[in-house]
C-alpha cells in the first residue's frame, strides 16, 4: 500500500496498481482511453495526464510536471493534482487533437449512448470544434453479419488489436498505416475468426466496431429494458445483460462478474440470441388434432393437459437447459422417481463422474479468473475453444504467466503492457494440449498432440504415475529433456515425463478436461493427475518446510555461538618476529586468502509454491451440473418403465436417443412437451405448452464451476403480444399439479419454488443465496430495469390499443419492469441489470461498481460455490481401465472409428437456431487427416456413407492437418451420432445428385421411409 496526497487530500491506495487505476478506484474521474483494466497501460493516448510534485512545497508553489497517470506507479508521499488547470488544458487540447478527424455523427452512430468517446469528451471539457479543413477519410471493410466497421471514428488508441491480438490470440486484425493514416483492419474483407471478435464493440471506446446485429433493430441503450441474466450458451455460466424492446431481444452485452467472465464474452454467447425472436416459435398452447398442431387457449390448454394425465401413470422428462426450478417442478409433480434428468446414461455418466471429482477431498476448481493465475496447464481431451470457449480464454491469460514471472524479477509492474512483452520475448507458461484433433490453443501450447481417446487416456494415467514416482524434494527431481537421451522411452512415457515435471516445478499447475469425449475414463484420469499432484507437491512442500527449519536453526545457533564466544586477540603470538630461516612470514599468513564461512542468512519457505492444483471439468450444457445434482434417471431407463403420459420440459430428446427410436417409445403414448421452441420431434406431441425463454422467465443455473447463478425476466411477454400464453415451465406444471390435487395454486412466486426445492434437496441449498428474495428493496424502492432515460412507453403499445395499460408487475424479484426504480453503486450484484453512473455510460462504467478497478464488485460477485458448501466424499484412487484393443479405421473392411469433432455454433443447438448464426455454420463433413487421407486413397470432396446404430449418413470428406490416427471426425451438432463408440462401418459412394421440379419431389416422397440422413449442415444442402 502507498499513501499519496491527490488535489489536498490524502488517501491510501493500492502500490501494485497504475495512478490511473487508483485514481478511478477511489471515484476520482480521470479520463482515459488506451488503456483498459484487462489490457494494461501504453500511454499511447496522452489523455489521462495529471500535474505531480516533487514535494508538499512544490505543490504549494505551483512547480510539478505532466505525468500519464497510466504510466505512473503511486509511491509514498506522493503529491499530484488531478484539477490543475494545467493538467486539465492539457487534456482538454488531447481530445480536441484526437477528435479532428472523427466525423462528429453522433446523431446517426450506433455507439451513441454509450460511447466512451463521448463520456471522457465530455469530461476534459472539449465542446466546441475549431478544425474547419479536410478531415482524412477510410473506406470501411465488410467484417461479416457480426461487426460493422466504421473506420472514420478512430481514435487510434490501440485498445482493439491489443485486445485481439495480444489478448485473444487472433492474427487477422491488424494495424497498416502510420501518422494520422493509420488503419485498423484485415487485410482483406471477411468474418473475422476468433471466437472473442465481439468483445471489440465493446472493448472500442468508439463506433468503429458495432454489434451489427443490433443494427437491422436498433435503438439507444437508454431505450432498452434490462436484466441481469446467465448466458446458456454453455456450462461457463457468464454474467450477460440481456437488452429489449418491443417485446424482443436487441443485443447482449457483458454483464461484469469479477469471479467468472469479467470483461469478455465469447461469440456464441453474446450473438447467440436470435432463437428467442423466431416466427416460429410456439406463443399460444398447441393441441395435434387430425395430425396437425393447432392454437389453443390457456384454459383449454390446461383443463386438456389435466385431462390426459389424470388417473394415469404419468412420467416426467426434465432438460440440463431448463432452470432449476423447473426441472424441480417437473419432479414433484411426477413423483422423485418418476423423473429423467433429460440425458441418457452415458452422458448422465459423465456429469456425475464430474460431480463426484468436484465433490471429492482434497480437490479444487478454480473459477475462470482463478485460472488466469496459473502458471501450467494441461488440457486434457477437450477442445475448449470450441465447446467452453471462455475458459480457453482464461487458459490463454494463464500462459502469459511466465512473461510476468520476468517482469517482476525486472521489478517492472504487469500493467506496463508493452515493456513486459518486451521483456517475456513471446515466453509462455507450458500448456500441454491433448486432444482427438488440432485446436486454436496450439499457438500457446508446449506441446500439442492429437491422439485417440483411448491413447489420451492411457497418456493422462501415465502422468499421474510419474508424478507420484516423483521425490519429495524437488532438488532431487531433474528435467526429462536434461536426462541421458541414449535410454530408450517410448513416445507416450516421455511426454508423460515431460508433462508431470513442468506440472511439479510450477507454482500453481492446472488440469482441465470434460465430457466432451463421452469418456468417463479420461475424466478419471484428469482428477487423477490432479489428486497425484496435490499429494506429492503437499510432500514436496513439508519437505521443504524441515529443510527451511533446519536451515534455520543451524544459522540461529551459530549466530548466537558467535554473539556469545567473541575471541581475544593473542598479544604474545602477535608480538612473535618473523623467522625466515624457519619459513615462518607471519605477514605471509594475514595475505593467505581464506573460503568464507557458510552462509548464515535465513531462508524462507517459498510460499508462491502451492501445494494445491486445480481441476476444471467442462459439461455440455448451461444447467447440466445443476440438474444432475437435482438427481433423476437417464432417459432410456425411465422410457423403458412402464407409463401412460410423459411430459417433457425444453428437451431436444433427439440429442439423447435416436429418433427413430424415440417415435418407437411414444407411438402409443400421450405426450405433453413444454418448451419455447417447436422441434422436429414435436410433431409427434399431442399437446405443446409455450414456455418461457431465459429472456421471459426467472431461475438458477449451475455452472461447470459448480457456481450457482439466477437469471432474471428481461421483459414481459404479455404486455406486447395481449394473446400469448407463455408461462414459465414451473407454473404450467404447478397449476397442473394443484388442479390435480384440488388444491389452490401455492407457488405464487419464484421464492416459493424455491424454498420447496432445497426443503427435499440440501444439497442445493446454497442456489437459495444466489439472490436476494422478491421482497428486496433499497430506500423502499425495487431496481429498475429501464435507465432513467428510457422513452416512448406511451406510443409502444399504439398498435394495440393508444391507452397505456399500467406496466407488468414483478412479483418474483425485487426489479421492477420500468425506469421508476433504484438505480445505483449499491445493488446487489447480482441483481445489477445495466452499468451506468454519473458521466459513465460505456460499458466502463463497471469501474464505479467495483471495490477496486478490475477487481471485485463491490457487494461481492454474484453466485455461490455449491461445491464448497458440501460434504466432501473420501478421496479415492482411479485406476487407468484395462488395455483395450482400439479400433481403428479400416477402408477396405468397411470399418470406422468416429470422434466428436466441435464448433462453436454448429455444436450449440440453441445457437444454431439464431438465423444469423444459422447462416454462418460451416458445411457438415466428415474430417479425415492427411496421413490417413493418403493411405485410404482418399480425397477432399470425396462422399463417405457411414452407418452407425441403424442409420446412415452421407457427408463429403474435408480434409484437415492433424486428426487422431485411424479416426474419421464426425461434426457434432450438424449429424445425429449419440453413441459413437458404437460398432461403425464406411464405404466410398458417389456425390449425391441435386435434382430439380417435380422428379426432385417425387424422388422425396419414395424416400420418406428410408433410414438414411442426407447430409448437409443445418441450414444448407451439399
Amino acid at each position: 500500500m502507498a499513501v499519496i496526497h491527490i488535489d489536498g487530500t490524502t488517501v491510501e491506495v493500492d502500490s501494485a496498481d497504475n495512478l490511473l487505476q487508483a485514481c478511478l478506484s477511489l471515484g476520482i474521474d480521470v479520463p482515459y482511453f488506451c488503456y483498459h483494466p484487462a489490457l494494461g497501460s501504453v500511454g499511447s493516448c496522452r489523455q489521462c495526464a495529471v500535474k505531480q510534485f516533487q514535494n508538499k512545497e512544490d505543490m504549494e508553489a505551483g512547480r510539478g510536471r505532466l505525468v500519464m497517470s497510466c504510466m505512473v506507479a503511486p509511491g509514498d508521499d506522493m503529491y499530484i493534482s488531478v484539477t490543475d488547470d494545467e493538467a486539465k488544458a492539457f487534456r482538454k487540447s488531447m481530445v480536441e487533437l484526437l477528435m479532428t478527424n472523427h466525423p462528429h455523427d453522433c446523431p446517426t452512430c450506433e455507439e451513441g449512448g454509450h460511447c466512451h468517446l463521448q463520456d471522457m469528451t465530455y469530461m476534459s471539457g472539449h465542446s466546441r470544434r475549431r478544425y474547419r479543413f479536410t478531415k482524412r477519410t477510410h473506406h470501411n471493410q465488410e467484417l461479416g453479419p457480426f461487426i460493422a466497421h466504421e473506420m472514420n471514428r478512430c481514435i487510434a488508441c490501440y485498445r482493439c488489436v491489443r485486445f485481439y491480438k495480444d489478448y485473444a490470440g487472433g492474427e487477422d486484425l491488424g494495424v497498416y498505416g502510420s501518422n494520422n493514416r493509420v488503419y485498423f483492419g484485415r487485410d482483406k474483407d471477411g468474418q473475422f475468426e476468433s471466437e472473442f471478435s465481439g468483445n471489440l464493440t465493446e472493448v472500442c471506446p468508439t463506433g468503429v466496431f458495432t454489434d451489427k446485429t443490433h443494427s437491422e433493430r436498433y435503438n439507444r441503450k437508454w431505450d432498452m429494458q434490462y436484466a441481469p441474466s446467465i448466458c446458456h450458451g454453455c456450462s461457463a455460466g457468464c454474467n450477460i445483460s440481456p437488452g429489449e424492446r418491443y417485446g424482443e431481444l436487441r443485443r447482449i452485452e457483458n454483464r461484469y462478474n469479477g469471479e467468472v467472465n469479467r470483461y469478455f464474452l465469447c461469440d456464441r454467447g453474446r450473438f447467440g440470441y436470435g432463437y428467442v425472436n423466431r416466427d416460429d416459435r410456439p406463443t399460444q398452447a398447441l393441441e395435434r388434432i387430425n395430425d396437425k398442431h393447432v392454437k389453443i387457449n390457456i384454459d383449454y390448454a390446461l383443463d386438456e393437459t389435466i385431462k390426459r394425465i389424470k388417473d394415469k401413470k404419468v412420467i416426467g422428462i426434465g432438460s440440463p437447459r431448463a432452470s432449476l426450478e423447473t426441472n424441480f417442478a417437473l419432479k414433484n409433480l411426477v413423483g422423485f422417481d418418476n423423473f429423467s434428468t433429460g440425458l441418457n446414461h452415458q452422458q448422465q455418466a459423465l456429469v456425475n463422474k464430474c460431480i463426484e471429482v468436484l465433490s471429492t477431498e482434497g480437490i479444487y476448481n478454480p473459477s475462470m479468473t482463478d485460472i488466469e493465475t496459473h502458471d501450467a496447464v494441461l488440457v486434457l481431451g477437450e477442445d475448449i475453444t470450441q465447446t467452453s470457449s471462455r475458459v480457453a480464454l482464461s487458459v490463454r491469460q494463464a500462459a502469459k504467466n511466465e512473461g510476468l514471472k520476468m517482469a517482476a524479477a525486472l521489478q517492472t509492474q504487469p500493467w506496463l503492457a508493452e515493456p513486459v512483452k518486451r521483456i517475456a520475448q513471446d515466453a509462455l507458461s507450458p500448456v500441454y494440449v491433448i486432444d482427438v484433433t488440432q485446436t486454436k490453443l496450439e499457438d500457446i501450447s508446449k506441446v500439442s498432440v492429437v491422439a485417440t481417446p483411448e491413447d489420451i487416456t492411457k497418456l493422462g494415467f501415465k502422468v499421474a504415475d510419474e508424478i507420484a514416482n516423483f521425490a519429495d524434494d524437488l532438488a532431487d527431481i531433474t528435467d526429462p529433456q536434461a536426462a541421458d537421451a541414449s535410454a530408450e522411452t517410448d513416445g507416450m512415457q516421455a511426454l508423460a515425463q515431460q508433462i508431470a515435471y513442468d506440472l511439479i516445478q510450477a507454482d500453481k499447475p492446472l488440469v482441465v478436461s470434460g465430457s466432451s469425449l463421452s469418456s468417463t475414463a479420461l475424466i478419471e484420469a484428469a482428477a487423477q493427475i490432479t489428486q497425484a499432484l496435490t499429494q506429492k507437491r503437499a510432500a514436496i512442500k513439508a519437505t521443504e518446510q524441515q529443510q527451511v527449519e533446519a536451515h534455520n536453526a543451524k544459522v540461529q545457533a551459530a549466530q548466537a555461538k558467535a554473539a556469545n564466544d567473541q575471541p581475544e586477540e593473542d598479544q604474545d603470538l602477535s608480538a612473535k618476529p618473523n623467522k625466515p630461516e624457519t619459513g615462518v612470514n607471519t605477514e605471509a599468513q594475514d595475505d593467505v586468502e581464506r573460503e568464507p564461512a557458510g552462509n548464515l542468512e535465513l531462508k524462507e519457505v517459498n510460499n508462491k509454491y502451492q501445494a494445491q492444483a486445480g481441476i476444471y471439468l467442462t459439461v455440455t450444457d448451461a444447467n447440466s451440473m445443476g440438474v444432475c445434482m437435482l438427481g433423476g434417471q437417464s432417459v432410456e431407463e425411465l422410457l423403458a418403465t412402464d407409463f401412460d403420459v410423459v411430459i417433457v420440459a425444453e428437451n431436444q430428446l433427439t440429442d439423447a436417443i435416436d429418433a427413430n427410436k424415440l417415435t418407437q417409445l411414444l407411438s402409443d403414448k400421450t405426450v405433453i412437451a413444454l418448451d419455447h421452441q417447436l422441434l422436429d420431434w414435436h410433431k409427434d406431441v399431442d399437446i405443446v405448452l409455450p414456455a418461457a425463454s431465459f429472456a421471459e422467465a426467472d431461475g438458477t443455473l449451475v455452472s461447470a464451476e459448480g457456481r450457482a447463478q439466477r437469471f432474471f425476466q428481461v421483459y414481459d411477454n404479455e404486455y406486447y403480444h395481449p394473446m400469448s400464453s407463455i408461462k414459465e415451465g414451473w407454473r404450467w406444471i404447478h397449476a397442473v399439479h394443484s388442479s390435480i390435487e384440488g388444491r389452490d395454486v401455492d407457488w405464487t412466486q419464484l421464492d416459493d419454488v424455491i424454498n420447496a426445492l432445497i426443503a427435499t434437496h440440501p444439497k442445493l441449498a446454497g442456489i437459495k443465496g444466489a439472490a436476494p428474495d422478491a421482497d428486496y428493496r433499497i430506500t423502499g424502492l425495487k431496481i429498475a430495469r429501464q435507465p432513467r432515460r428510457y422513452s416512448g412507453r406511451t406510443a409502444m403499445r399504439a398498435p394495440i390499443s393508444v391507452h397505456e395499460p399500467m406496466q407488468p408487475k414483478d412479483l418474483d424479484t425485487g426489479l421492477t419492469f420500468s425506469m421508476e426504480g433504484y438505480s445505483g453503486k449499491e445493488t446487489p450484484s447480482s441483481m445489477i441489470p445495466f452499468a451506468n453512473a454519473a458521466g459513465w455510460n460505456s460499458p466502463q462504467a463497471w469501474n464505479k461498481y467495483q471495490d477496486k478497478v478490475g477487481g471485485h464488485l463491490k457487494n461481492g460477485d454474484p453466485g455461490v460455490r455449491l461445491f464448497d458448501q458440501l460434504e466432501r466424499l473420501a478421496t479415492r484412487q482411479y485406476v487407468a481401465p484395462e488395455a483395450m484393443s482400439s479400433n481403428t479405421t479400416d477402408l477396405q473392411h468397411g470399418q470406422a472409428k468416429l470422434v466428436p469433432i466441435y464448433n462453436i455454433y454448429a455444436s450449440s443447438m440453441m445457437a444454431s437456431r439464431s438465423p444469423i448464426v444459422a447462416e454462418q455454420l460451416p458445411v457438415a463433413a466428415w474430417r479425415i487427416g492427411i496421413d490417413d487421407a493418403k493411405d485410404w486413397k482418399i480425397a477432399a470432396g470425396d462422399y463417405l456413407a457411414i452407418e452407425i446404430d441403424k442409420q446412415q449418413i452421407t457427408l463429403p470428406v474435408q480434409l484437415v492437418g492433424y486428426l487422431a490416427e485411424g479416426c474419421i471426425g464426425y461434426p457434432v451438432g450438424q449429424v445425429s451420432i449419440i453413441h459413437p463408440s458404437m460398432p461403425a462401418s464406411v464405404r466410398k459412394v458417389d456425390a449425391p445428385v441435386t435434382m430439380m421440379g417435380s422428379m426432385a419431389n417425387d424422388m422425396i416422397n419414395d424416400n420418406d421411409t428410408a433410414q438414411i440422413n442426407a447430409a448437409p449442415t443445418t441450414t444448407q444442402e451439399v
